[in-house]
């Protein structure tokens, strides 16, 4: 799927799990969750759906072959130096939080490559309600959301 968002941070700072996020969620906003999982290609990827009047899913990426690139290029996509506090807090983060539609994206396989296609369901983190609860999850492990819908950075 592709993302709407992501909360990066230094795993070894914050120590994350689904089902805490889950419990920070309910015991902090009047929305529930509940745990699912996308599963295609022979891999199973856990998630959490968040009820939010436009629900959403949050899911855990934290491969080290690439995640902490690409979290390096969200700040130099955002034209910041590398003498930048953001820039450097970026740089050490080696985990995310993907936020993502729950509506599924189109994939097509012709043999030769996939082709993923969104339409329309991005989820805007600056909805009220999923900006609500991304902050909540942001301050409790000190990350920075990549916001790709509305192409900005926040340091939480």
């Amino acid at each position: 799927m592709i993302s709407s968002a992501h909360i990066c941070y230094e795993s070894s700072e914050a120590h994350v799990e689904l089902q805490s996020i889950a419990e920070q969620v309910e015991s902090n906003t009047n929305w529930k969750t509940i745990s699912t999982e996308w599963s295609g290609f022979g891999v199973v990827v856990p998630q959490l759906m968040v009820l939010t009047p436009i629900p959403f899913i949050i899911q855990i990426e934290n491969d080290p072959e690439w995640v902490p690139e690409e979290n390096r290029e969200f700040a130099e996509w955002a034209g910041l130096s590398e003498n930048d506090e953001l820039y450097r807090k970026l740089s050490r983060c080696d985990a995310r939080l993907a936020i993502q539609s729950t509506a599924p994206d189109q994939i097509t396989l012709t043999g030769q490559e996939m082709i993923v296609f969104a339409f329309g369901d991005t989820v805007d983190p600056k909805n009220n309600e999923i900006s609500e609860v991304l902050k909540i999850i942001g301050k409790k492990i000190s990350g920075v959301l990549n916001d790709c819908v509305n192409d900005e950075l926040l340091q939480y």
